[in-house]
Order: structure tokens, then sequence, then C-alpha cells
């Protein structure tokens, strides 16, 4: 694995923990017109694998990609939404040594919105000395825009209305930061319930789920948990949870590792009430933990619900040499047997170090996962109900995505979301020149 390079600096214990993973266990007169004939013939072929199902989007910048930067280096994008307008949300982290929140937001053919922020880029600052973070975001229902992720060790959200501005409603200047410990607290996955009211997971210290909830105006509910947070142990090691979605009836399901080592974990899920009470109905105690390769480190990056209202996680580690992970669970948490025979599903792209850093469910129920292959592509996956690689898509079910000239760069997906449409956006980071926000839209 020391051929392997990994650039990824200023990542928080969200981006160390996948460092740390994936290094140490494991990111043209009759020739003329025959030649003629043949080059036109190719690139009719090039054309139809464009527009077939994994193709990328040539509606989107061009090329299907784009890259922008917010020019200090070290950029790169966490999380991706899509909004009621079909305009695309990212957000991650904008900056050189003291980062900060950044968030783009393109129109519908990849072009910067400059509506945005002016320009299609904002930056938010929660402190001068510490490196602040966004590692998801949320669109509400009235369009504003959340965020989550850290700063100064602690939890920290930013709302925006619509033109990019700080939402003053949101705890009077737009900003909120919630501490769980004196250790490191990151909030590493958000979600929005119907009713308004924000969810934020990621961990407190570094040996614990945290979870907290937010009234619409920025306060901490109390009707959650009693003062608005909850955090919740798996094993005596480190537990984190990077994921987090909400069910139709408001349970709230965070996924993540528990037992996480530099040498074990496993992937880890809780549901909790709405209360903030763990779900007993949920695997007895509302904890369900998944072992891909005992004694090895897996982790689950992202969790999304299906229709039927069961639970997808998907992730990285040693199962099967460094591939994407997945998982799928029944409503009780059990391990669903009619997903690949036993509930789990590994998929490999290369020979080095591949993981799923994200997962989202298609109309149709097909599950698309998203993340890098040997830490230098973007990489995608498309599954089949029942957990088979589906072969519409890019005639394998797998697709990489290049931003660096000959895949020599870091360049992995975060985050994926799927458009109204059907088209799949997929949004991270492109290697090279200290780093800039990646986006890539395939067709569905």
């Amino acid at each position: 694995m020391s051929s392997e390079r990994v650039d990824m600096p200023q990542l928080g214990t969200y981006g160390r923990l996948r460092s740390k993973m994936f290094v140490t266990i494991f990111l043209r007169r009759k020739p003329l017109l025959v030649l003629a004939l043949c080059c036109g013939f190719s690139a009719t072929l090039a054309a139809l694998a464009l527009a077939a199902p994994g193709g990328r989007d040539p509606g989107f910048s061009g090329d299907g990609k784009a890259i922008t930067n917010f020019g200090s280096g070290n950029d790169f994008a966490n999380g991706v939404a899509i909004q009621a307008d079909g305009k695309i949300v990212v957000a991650g982290r904008a900056g050189g040594a003291g980062g900060r929140f950044g968030l783009a937001r393109y129109n519908r053919n990849g072009k910067l919105d400059t509506s945005f922020g002016g320009d299609g880029k904002v930056v938010t600052n929660f402190s001068a000395i510490a490196d602040d973070f966004a590692n998801g975001v949320a669109i509400q229902a009235d369009g504003k825009i959340v965020a989550a992720g850290h700063s100064n060790d602690r939890f920290a959200l930013a709302r925006y209305n619509s033109d990019g501005t700080l939402d003053v409603t949101f705890s009077g200047d737009g900003k909120m930061t919630t501490n769980f410990s004196s250790a490191f607290d990151d909030a590493l996955g958000v979600a929005v319930r119907a009713n308004g009211k924000i969810v934020a997971a990621g961990h407190a210290g570094s040996d614990k789920f945290a979870l907290a909830r937010y009234n619409p105006n920025g306060t901490l509910d109390t009707t959650f948990s009693g003062n608005g947070k909850v955090t919740t142990n798996f094993s005596p090691v480190s537990d984190l949870a990077t994921g987090v979605a909400i069910q139709a009836n408001g349970k709230i399901v965070a996924a993540g590792t528990a037992g996480s080592t530099e040498f074990s974990g496993t992937f880890a899920l809780a549901r909790y009430n709405p209360n903030g009470t763990l779900d007993t109905t949920f695997s007895g105690n509302g904890k369900a933990t998944t072992d891909f390769t005992p004694g090895e480190q897996d982790v689950a990056f992202g969790v999304a619900i299906q229709a039927n209202g069961r639970i997808v996680a998907a992730g990285g580690g040693d199962a099967g040499g460094f591939s994407f992970e997945l998982a799928r669970y029944k409503r009780n948490g059990a391990l669903d047997t009619t997903f690949s025979g036993d509930g789990k599903v590994t998929t490999n792209f290369s020979a080095g170090l591949d993981a799923a850093h994200s997962v989202a469910i298609q109309a149709d129920g097909k599950i698309v996962a998203a993340g890098h292959a040997s830490l230098r592509r973007f990489a995608l996956a498309r599954y089949n109900r029942n957990g088979n690689l589906d072969t519409t898509f890019s005639g394998n079910g797998k697709v990489v995505t290049d931003f660096t000239r000959r895949g020599f760069g870091d360049d992995f997906a975060n985050g994926v979301a799927i458009q109204a449409n059907g088209k799949i956006v997929a949004a991270g980071r492109a290697g090279g020149s200290g780093g800039r926000f990646a986006l890539v839209r395939y067709l569905g």
C-alpha cells in the first residue's frame, strides 16, 4: 500500500478516518473516405456511449464535469443537494491553511449560479483561528440551505437564504455551534425533517455517536432528549456517526463505525425515536453492527432510506480488498437477505483503495453509491434492488471519472444526489493545484 499517494490535508476527524483507514490498512481518395467513415463511426459510437446510462451528461458544463476554485487551494466538496428548481448546491471546505465553510450553487447546465453570492460561491467563517468546513448540506422545504460541519472543535451549522446570504432568523446571525465534549466534536451529516427541524449527526470526542436537533430558529430542540442532544456508545473504543437520514415517521437513522481503530471496526447503525431515545424495535436495543471482514476496518460513510422503509448503508473497508461495501437492513434492523443473499455487497473498482462515501436511492428503487477508485478517480456503482450490479449502467454497473490527467490526482466523490429527471450528480474533490470542488453529472 506504500505506493498509494494520499493528499488529504485538513480533513478533520472524518477525513483522517478515511485517510488512516485507507492508508494504514487498506483514495483520423478512398482510403481517406474509409478513414472518414471509420472516424465518423467511432465518433458515433463515442456519442452513443456518452448518451447511455452512466455516461457523462454533455448538457452539464459541456462534458459532464465542473470544477470550482475558491482561490486559495485545498478546496473540496463533501456534500451535495438538489433544490426543487433543479439547481445544485454543494458544500465543503474553502481555503488554504485556515478553512471556511464553502458553498457553491450551479444552474442545471453546470454553470455557477450568479444569483447565489454574486458569483455562485459563498464562504463563511465561524472562527478566526480554527479550520472551519462543512461536511453535509440539506435543502429545507422553503428553499433555505443548511450546511453542517465543525468549527473550533464543535458542531457548526449555518443556514443561508436562497441568495446565499446568511439567514439571520437562524440563531440571530445564521450560524450556530454546539458542544458535546471537551474534545473534538464534529457534525458529519445533516438532514431536515418535514416540520423544519434540523438533525445533525457526527461524533462527540472520538468515542460516541452524537446527534443534535434544532428548532427552525436555530435553538436546540429540548423535546429531543431533554436538551436537544444525544450521544450513543457502541464500544469502548472509537464510535463515529458519519451519515444521517430521517424516516417518513420521524425516526432518525445514524450510520457510521463502531470500535474503529487502525485495524478494526464495523458498520454501525442507530435508530432513534422522535424524542431522542433509542428505538428498541430496531435490533432489540436501537443499535446494529455489521462486520464484513472480522478484524478489519469497515466504515459506513452514508445512509439512505428506501420507499419501503428499508435502510441502505454504504462505505468501505477491507472486504474483498478495499472495496465499496453496502448493507441493507429491514425496518427491524435485521440484515435484508433479499439483498445479495445475506444483506451485504462488496464491489471492487481497482487493486487499490476503493470506498463508497455516499449513497442515494433512485425513484425506481435502484441504489447509487459514489466514492473513489484507488483514491484517484471518482467512482460510482449502481445496483438493482436485489443487490446485483445494474449492467444497464455503463455496461457493468460501474463508472470511473478522472479530473486529473492520467488519474494521477487525488480525485474522489464525497456526495451523491439524484435529480428529479433521474440524472445523477456526484460532488467531491479534484486533485492538483491544491484541490478544487469537483462535480460530475451522469445520465441515469
